[in-house]
């Protein structure tokens, strides 16, 4: 008996280390986390196909809310393998607000702007499916040299993948879809590549919020409420959105109703059959996309004031320049939209291809191809 024992005893530990150095692997039935907390900066949890239900541990920024998978450590590579058909999905046993986190324990977006002690560095997943958090499939909070690739965010509650005060980090072919938020967000970060993914059936397929240099380019944004939103929000950590680049996608059809849960939520403003919308964002170049079928407006670039209707009294103590200044909107086929405007949009004036509400400085638009424009002759770039 004894010596049978020690056998599997044995045989456990050795399931449960490296099989090469610097690789985890865990197989169906074992625990993501449980490999996480085993690793060593640098390491590869390698998880092998099936459908992961982690047991959930407090989440690093609010432990008052359950992640399923935490990682708080530097250089850690979450890598879905298939040893085999099929696929790895970290699935919502119930309760878990956030999927998979990187993230400092206690980091806060205020303070980790400046203090590099809770900052995270290296975080990577790839091959993952993320499915049904309460929440957010994938978030990473103050990251630097970070990546989500080829991974799958499906019906999380508010976005799909969200990296939020990160620094350099690509979103490279990843799927986000029925995010009642936002399928791919880059919330308060910069330095970010966002290149070959698909969002469809969220309320917003892609937002850049109060970011810099970020590229958004050549991905599919089809079937959501919004297809792809630039814009500065007031009252945040970071308090302008400004030289992003939004190029090269496919947005069209997003005519979705608006499925957002909290009506005072801004994310509730969505107009259902929004193509490519820039609000309140400064140097902002939308340039060789295909923008189609969207009933509210094709490309808008716009003042947050203004399109909130929040008179000037009020709009002068956000903290934020509201007017959209600089936009380059060029080369950009821009068709067939504007035809069925939400009941909300603030004139029907702008339910046409290309809108400008006025405001601002520096816009201009040149090189485009487009049936409707508000107003009928745009500013040209020089």
């Amino acid at each position: 008996m004894a010596r049978r024992l020690a056998i599997a005893i044995v045989a456990l530990a050795a399931s449960a280390t490296p099989a090469a150095a610097g690789t985890i692997r865990v197989h169906a039935g074992q625990s993501i986390q449980a490999a996480v907390d085993a690793a060593n900066p640098g390491d590869v949890v390698a998880i092998g196909r099936g459908t992961y239900h982690e047991a959930g541990r407090p989440c690093p920024t609010d432990p008052s809310h359950t992640c399923g998978v935490v990682v708080d450590k530097d250089d850690i590579t979450i890598l879905g393998q298939t040893f085999g058909p099929g696929g790895v999905v970290l699935e919502n046993p119930g309760g878990q607000d956030q999927g998979l986190v990187f993230a400092r324990e206690g980091a806060s977006g205020a303070t980790c702007l400046t203090d590099a002690t809770q900052r995270i560095q290296g975080a990577h997943v790839r091959g993952l499916t993320v499915k049904g958090f309460d929440g957010e499939g994938i978030f990473l909070l103050c990251a630097d040299d970070w990546s989500v690739e080829s991974c799958a965010a499906h019906d999380n509650a508010e976005y799909g993948i969200f990296p939020s005060h990160c620094g350099a980090g690509t979103v490279v072919l990843n799927v986000a879809t029925g995010s009642n938020d936002t399928g791919i967000y880059i919330g308060q970060s910069h330095d970010v590549r966002v290149t070959g993914n698909l969002a469809t059936g969220n309320v917003s397929g892609f937002e850049i919020e109060n970011c810099s240099n970020v590229r958004l380019d050549h991905n599919v944004s089809s079937g959501n409420t919004g297809g792809i939103l630039s814009f500065t929000l007031p009252f945040l950590d970071v308090p302008q959105n400004v030289n992003n680049r939004i190029d090269h996608n496919l947005v069209t059809h997003n005519n979705k109703p608006n499925t957002c849960v909290d009506p005072t939520d801004e994310v509730c403003g969505v107009l259902s059959g929004t193509g490519i919308l820039v609000l309140a964002a400064d140097q902002n170049l939308v340039d060789r996309n295909l923008v189609l079928g969207n009933d509210t407006f094709g490309i808008a670039v716009a003042d947050f004031c203004v399109a909130q209707g929040i008179d000037p009294a009020t709009c002068a103590s956000l903290g934020i320049q509201p007017s959209s200044d600089d936009a380059r909107v060029a080369f950009n086929v821009v068709l067939g939209n504007g035809r069925h405007p939400d009941p909300r949009l603030i004139t029907d004036d702008f339910a046409v291809d290309l809108a400008w509400d006025g405001t601002g400085t520096g816009n201009c638009w040149t090189g485009n191809t487009a049936g409707t424009s508000f107003p009928a002759t745009l500013p040209s770039c020089s």
